[in-house]
């Protein structure tokens, strides 16, 4: 036997039997909070519940692991400064309204009831959309068998701070962006910008990965004009690279505007572009 391998089985055979885990304290079920407003004056509301890092993984199915989160037993209503809405249970965790009259600039409260998990409520102010004033992709091999999607685009920054939130989002062959990408920006790219750095003007060339584009590929870009509060909790949320999993589960050490709750309650409308990559 080699001297390496005289070593192996000694270090080996110093290595404790392996301990049986009991009485592992569960984590407290608490509702995650996701929203998002749609372009025609709808509103969207996925609710989820927290569970504990044993009980699923990135390994898991999304659909395994969304039918064991969702949330299907809540009453969802938006109260705002002239309007009392109650949202119509979708399925799987989402709840929707149309036709709700959202004013920029006016406070509106989420009031969620779950029969399972009792009550939490969040308040937000509706920001003012902003629109690219133009904005071009395209691929771009970068010498590592990978085509990423390259990015360049322009906007005109209002004068009032901004916050904004760029992704970059792969579009399946039935129209949908993947992995309910709308309401979880992290399913894809996402790039954070304070507008600190720009002068009126904000003209950016950006590549987004990991993905990797083939010609034909139909890829989606949201511009988002977010609050605060929410451009400090996607930071934490993309240097800590969460998938989709940590997404619904909500880390309890993150921020949130959820009273009882987790997750984010937000009202804003994204400026969505679809382009066919060559």
């Amino acid at each position: 036997m080699s001297a390496a391998l005289m070593l192996m089985a000694v270090l080996w055979s110093c290595l404790p039997d392996p301990l049986e885990v009991r009485n592992i304290p569960r984590v407290k079920e608490e509702i995650v909070v996701n929203t998002q407003i749609l372009s025609d004056d709808g509103l969207v509301v996925f609710l989820s519940k927290t569970f504990g890092a044993l009980e699923a993984s990135d390994n898991s199915e999304i659909e395994e692991v969304l039918n064991m989160v969702v949330i299907n037993d809540a009453t969802v209503v938006i109260e705002g400064p002239v309007s009392r809405d109650t949202l119509l249970f979708l399925g799987t965790g989402l709840y929707g309204g149309i036709d709700i009259d959202f004013v920029e600039g006016e406070s509106y409260q989420l009031i969620v009831n779950s029969e399972s998990l009792g009550q939490v409520t969040a308040t937000t102010t509706v920001k003012p959309q902003v629109l690219f004033d133009s904005v071009f992709v395209e691929r771009y091999f970068n010498g590592y068998d990978d085509t990423l999607a390259q990015v360049t685009y322009y906007i005109t920054d209002p004068p009032i701070k901004n916050h904004y939130m760029i992704n970059v989002q792969h579009v399946t062959l039935e129209g949908d962006i993947e992995d309910r990408s709308i309401l979880n920006p992290v399913g894809g790219y996402t790039k954070l910008v304070n507008d600190d750095e720009f002068q009126g003007k904000i003209e950016e060339t950006f590549l987004a990965f990991p993905r990797d584009y083939s010609a034909g590929d139909t890829v989606a870009v949201l511009l988002s004009n977010v609050s605060e509060d929410y451009y400090n909790f996607m930071q934490l949320r993309l240097d800590s690279r969460l998938g989709f999993v940590e997404f619904v589960s909500e880390p309890v050490n993150y921020h949130s505007n959820v009273v009882g709750g987790r997750g984010f309650f937000n009202l804003y409308v994204p400026d969505v572009r679809f382009f066919i990559l060559d």
